[in-house]
């Protein structure tokens, strides 16, 4: 599991929609509570996909009254994690996996991203893992929330 490391050689990691999800108000698994208390650690990347994506699901279950706390989540994952613009050959790798047969585009494309700049690739989706494994991916970069924390906790 090798990962580039930038600034004083900290572990940089793309993050999943999921975990993009509690900033904006919205309830997920515990594991994934559990991986963000680790954010401090590492430095963490997103994409505007992601946003995109989350944003989907705040239609459907934030009411109107509570989008002072979309806003300001918004803005706090602007302000505290890093942005990475994926580029045309995520795109064309991106949409290779969904041929393949993985039809969540946002996920292929995260995936890919983190493919071609070397960082990790933090998800929670199992199902996806192990698609990429039956199509012989390679899989070294991606980690799951209980893999993440326990190597943070290791090198401590």
């Amino acid at each position: 599991m090798r990962a580039l490391r930038s600034r004083g050689n900290t572990l940089k990691v793309l993050i999943d929609t999921s975990f993009l999800l509690p900033a904006l108000g919205i309830d997920v698994e515990e594991e994934v509570k559990e991986a963000i208390k680790y954010f401090y650690d590492v430095e963490v990347y997103y994409t505007e996909v992601s946003v995109l994506e989350a944003m989907w699901k705040v239609m459907k279950i934030i009411p109107a009254e509570e989008l002072k706390i979309v806003e300001n989540g918004i803005n706090a994952i602007r302000n505290t994690y890093m942005q990475i613009v994926p580029d045309g050959s995520s795109f064309y790798q991106a949409y290779l996996l969904y041929q393949k047969g993985h039809r969540d585009f946002i996920d292929d494309l995260l995936y890919a991203v983190s493919k071609q700049k070397g960082i990790l690739f933090l998800t929670i989706d199992g199902e996806f893992i192990n698609f990429l494994k039956s199509k012989e991916e390679d899989v070294s970069n991606v980690i799951t929330p209980r893999k993440f924390v326990s190597m943070l906790e290791k090198s401590r």
